[in-house]
């Protein structure tokens, strides 16, 4: 059974997220987010992840799941902050890293498992055209991104870079070439 101080932690990051769970006389409310993100002020003294998770999930609206070596001990004071970006910070501090689906879920991993799945995940070969560069002078930027399965080719007639690799590669690479 949970101590009441976790689940005190969870509804006062859901009810009052964005503000600051003290305030003093002196401080100066904080401008509003630039950005769509909510912004989280909470404080969690040895919470275990898997709680913490739950709690930003509540907040957020957003599916988070985790893997099945993610766990540890959160000790956080999150002060006005935008909630994913807390998320990272305290998935950082673990060794943990999250990736959010196409779907909208973000599934928290280990880096271990990480590189076992992308052991097994399917190559996909992707050629992009180029406008305004050319496709070998590209190539020296893509090639440190490739995983260690990936390659990398150019078709000079077309001004055409052609990647083979994994899914994740290639969305860095689609990225970086918009």
């Amino acid at each position: 059974m949970r101590s009441p101080s976790r689940w005190m932690v969870a509804v006062a990051l859901t009810l009052a997220p964005a503000v600051p769970t003290s305030v003093d006389a002196q401080s100066v409310p904080s401008p509003a987010p630039q950005s769509g993100t909510r912004r989280v002020s909470v404080t969690w003294e040895a919470v275990p992840l898997r709680d913490v998770l739950l709690a930003l999930a509540s907040f957020s609206g957003v599916s988070i799941v985790s893997g099945a070596g993610v766990d540890g001990v959160v000790t956080a004071n999150i002060n006005d902050q935008p909630w994913d970006v807390a998320l990272e910070a305290i998935l950082t501090s673990l060794g943990l890293f999250a990736v959010e689906e196409e779907s909208g879920i973000i599934r928290v991993q280990s880096m271990a498992d990480l590189a076992d799945q992308e052991t097994v995940e399917p190559i996909v070969t992707r050629s992009y055209r180029l406008s305004f560069v050319r496709a070998s002078e590209i190539q020296s930027a893509v090639a440190p991104l490739l995983s260690s399965r990936g390659s990398i080719s150019i078709l000079e007639s077309t001004n055409t870079v052609i990647v083979s690799d994994i899914a994740r590669v290639q969305r860095t690479i689609a990225d970086l070439l918009q």
